[in-house]
């Protein structure tokens, strides 16, 4: 017996991510994950459609509604931390509705903290602990009274016990799954962060690859450390649907790390080339700065890469080595100038507030910005989330100062609702939150970045995303 099944991206907002003044920022990405555990699903003859919230600007009640309409039996809802209370929201709403559906929940919140999502969320039946796409399809093809022991990779319900199962290995070969199943999503829709698009067509996003090797504190690494990749083939033939369906000229290619393994990205580059798509598409992507060289680099620009974004996290050596980032300032450095000498334009990340930070190292994060001088630069406040080594140092330490999902927000300056699970010693969550808006100010309100974007406006778009974002980091300013 097949259940029909029904996959939510829940209810959280641009707003609820970034604050009033950045959510026009903000990105609305399509939920890969859902739309490859859909195309799973349909490959096995399972009945599934998506429910995006955010793309479709629906509430919890829409999402009833639309319930109502179709009748699923089954409902998937996946969460991060900061959507947690949304989601347990959204939970209750459905099971005061249709008390005899089946909810599972999936996610990295879920992954890192199965057994205890089910404690908080009592209207929750299952949690996947991994990769969704056979377990959600173990699920659907199971009696709603069936023992669910037997299928791996979940927490589950049993009585009043909540017990959990062996862990799934990891899908190897990434190819044995079917493409993400994009025709159930809205795909006109969705829209990257301004600084990762140039003008204002469409771009769309790949994922090509799963797993990272690298050991940084701050990461969860959902979907493990071994770096598993499609075949370059695949790849090339789902860039190629993109542009054959979508018209578009360029592509955000995701992965955990792209250039962690060097045969692969160079087999990637040369099956773009020889096939004639790096004529067609520019893409985007993030990498490591200990992850490339310059033969490497210039190869992806001959590809099409236009812009790579590295993740520089701190301007202190003493802090790099805390989170176990694994490279020093000066490779941080050589690598910035060795990139923009292969003509690909750069997104920083940076950090703001990390374990034992001081607010002098937070100043030099942001004159290290500053003398890096990337195209876009990025300034988070350190959030701790679960199942990442930063979360279980500091608990331990008891130094997490809330277990409120909801207030697990990297935007938290620009949010102004004056919370923050974690602040290092010394530190407020006022100062925090000046220096998250200082950051910007201090890195755009230069007279050498306002020329240098002003020399890039090619249309009425890019005009109008510079003054909106000008006019907001002055609004940051007047109201300090």
């Amino acid at each position: 017996m097949k259940h029909s099944v029904v996959l939510i991206n829940p209810p959280f907002s641009l707003e609820d991510r970034y604050g009033k003044d950045m959510k026009q920022f903000g990105a609305v990405t399509e939920p890969l994950g859902l739309a490859y555990i859909a195309g799973y699903l349909v490959s096995k003859n399972i009945l599934v459609r998506i429910i995006d919230a955010p793309a479709e600007n629906l509430a919890g009640d829409d999402i009833i509604k639309s319930i109502l309409t179709q009748a699923e039996e089954i409902i998937e809802i996946s969460m991060l931390t900061p959507s947690f209370g949304v989601v347990r929201n959204l939970c209750k709403k459905i099971k005061h509705v249709f008390p005899d559906c089946m909810v599972v929940l999936g996610g990295p919140h879920c992954i890192a903290l199965p057994e205890q999502t089910l404690q908080e969320i009592p209207e929750a039946d299952i949690v996947c602990t991994g990769e969704g796409e056979k377990t959600m399809a173990e699920i659907a093809e199971k009696d709603k009274n069936s023992d669910f022991g037997s299928i791996k990779g979940i927490c589950y319900r049993s009585g009043d016990k909540i017990l959990r199962t062996e862990e799934r290995p990891y899908i190897r070969e990434l190819d044995t799954i079917p493409p993400p199943a994009r025709h159930l999503l809205p795909m006109e829709k969705y829209h990257l962060t301004a600084s990762r698009v140039e003008g204002d067509s469409y771009c769309p996003t790949i994922i090509v690859a799963r797993g990272c090797p690298f050991s940084c504190t701050y990461c969860s690494r959902t979907f493990g450390r071994t770096f598993r990749a499609h075949s370059v083939k695949r790849i090339v033939e789902e860039i190629q649907s993109l542009v054959d369906m979508y018209q578009i000229s360029q592509i955000n290619i995701e992965a955990d790390t792209l250039t962690a393994k060097k045969k692969f990205i160079k087999e990637l580059c040369n099956a773009l080339i020889d096939s004639g798509v790096s004529k067609k598409i520019k893409w985007t992507c993030e990498s490591r700065v200990d992850t490339v060289n310059e033969e490497i680099l210039r190869l992806m620009r001959k590809a099409g890469c236009w812009q790579i974004s590295y993740g520089v996290e701190t301007g202190s050596q003493r802090l790099l080595d805390l989170i176990n980032k694994s490279v020093t300032l000066k490779q941080i450095e050589d690598t910035f100038k060795i990139t923009k000498r292969a003509g690909i334009t750069i997104r920083g990340f940076f950090m703001l507030g990390l374990p034992t930070e001081t607010r002098e190292e937070s100043i030099a994060t942001i004159a290290f910005a500053r003398k890096l001088d990337p195209l876009w630069a990025q300034f988070t406040i350190t959030v701790p989330y679960p199942g990442t080594v930063m979360f279980d140092e500091l608990d331990r330490a008891g130094q997490i100062k809330s277990y409120d999902w909801s207030s697990y927000n990297t935007w938290s300056g620009w949010k102004g609702d004056g919370v923050m699970p974690f602040i290092a010693e010394g530190r407020s969550i006022e100062e925090l939150a000046s220096l998250q808006k200082m950051a910007l100010r201090k890195f755009y309100l230069r007279p050498s970045v306002v020329v240098r974007f002003l020399s890039t406006v090619k249309s009425f778009h890019d005009l109008k995303k510079y003054f909106i974002g000008f006019r907001v980091l002055i609004k940051s300013r007047l109201a300090r």
